[in-house]
């Protein structure tokens, strides 16, 4: 199945890429005001950054396909970035499958640090958003940045599992954690299948779903050691991302070819898994309690990064 999805994106044409004028108004509005949509931090990021600020804006003459660049880096820096950009756009939706889509990228180096003995919130995991439904896609971190619009085009498209086939289960693991969850409980479906896809881009497709597989496995030991006893309400998907995630890994292809049958499955598969879980967490030990990176496209590294607790990141 891996091999079916990297053959889909390999016959997708390479982007006819034209220069068009780039929309400061949407990348500054975008960023800014009470709303923001990470507290700000981006809109800091662009004012320091000030008149040496890269503009940039390409289309896909092929699909209409449109990316909206601002960044620290210089012009040429970006082409081949932009150029996957376009291309994976082109993969989602292709030439006459609906409405072109519109990539807002805030290009700024922002790594996904977890800090040693913090809880994992949305400073140190998000990192895009999309409306179901509206073809435009935001990302504001470079790290993971074209895993993270695979991630938004689903949503964007209309591709997640419905919402209220998530709500029963989503209750019955929140009485069983003693802690409400972030209601978005179908971001473990949408997260894992952004992976999945991300690695079917690389030649190396299966080497990649096996490292993907690895560092979510540690991923999962490392969030459960930190917040299995914590009765704190999400802020994000962190139990989503890292553990419901790791547990449908499981069932990866029944899960892909039937998202919404497979949901009455996940209390189970979750029962199921637990005891490794447990066994994880124990494992993450003095390690897993210091810093650590939390970007979640680990294929190429295919273990969880630990980094310094002196990290000024």
């Amino acid at each position: 199945m891996l091999r079916l999805y990297h053959t889909t994106f390999t016959a997708t044409p390479q982007p006819l890429l034209e220069e068009i004028p780039a929309s400061h108004a949407q990348l500054l509005a975008r960023c800014s005001g009470p709303d923001a949509f990470d507290g700000g931090r981006t809109a800091a990021w662009l004012a320091a950054l000030g008149p040496a600020a890269t503009w940039r804006a390409v289309r896909d003459g092929h699909t209409g396909h449109t990316i909206h660049c601002v960044s620290d880096r210089p012009a040429e820096a970006l082409t081949v970035d932009l150029r996957l950009g376009l291309r994976l756009m082109a993969w989602m939706r292709g030439r006459g499958r609906g409405p072109p889509l519109t990539w807002y990228w805030w290009d700024q180096p922002w790594p996904r640090v977890l800090g040693a003995g913090e809880l994992p919130g949305r400073d140190a995991i998000n990192g895009g958003w999309a409306v179901p439904g509206v073809p435009e896609i935001h990302v504001y971190r470079r790290e993971e940045a074209h895993k993270v619009l695979l991630h938004e085009c689903i949503h964007a498209l209309g591709l997640d599992i419905p919402a209220p086939l998530l709500v029963p289960v989503r209750r019955r693991f929140e009485t069983a954690l003693g802690r409400a969850l972030w209601p978005h409980f179908g971001e473990a479906w949408t997260e894992l299948a952004a992976e999945w896809m991300w690695a079917a881009t690389g030649a190396d497709y299966e080497a990649r779903w096996t490292a993907q597989k690895r560092c979510a496995e540690e991923q999962a030991g490392l969030v459960w050691s930190r917040t299995r006893e914590s009765r704190s309400a999400e802020d994000t998907n962190v139990f989503a991302y890292y553990v419901m995630k790791w547990v449908l890994m499981a069932h990866t292809e029944a899960v892909l070819l039937a998202p919404a049958a497979s949901v009455p499955h996940w209390w189970s598969w979750w029962e199921k898994a637990l005891p490794e879980l447990e066994r994880l967490a124990a494992g993450a030990g003095a390690a897993g309690a210091g810093t650590v990176r939390m970007g979640m496209t680990c294929a190429g590294k295919g273990r969880l990064q630990r980094l310094p607790t002196t990290t000024t990141e």
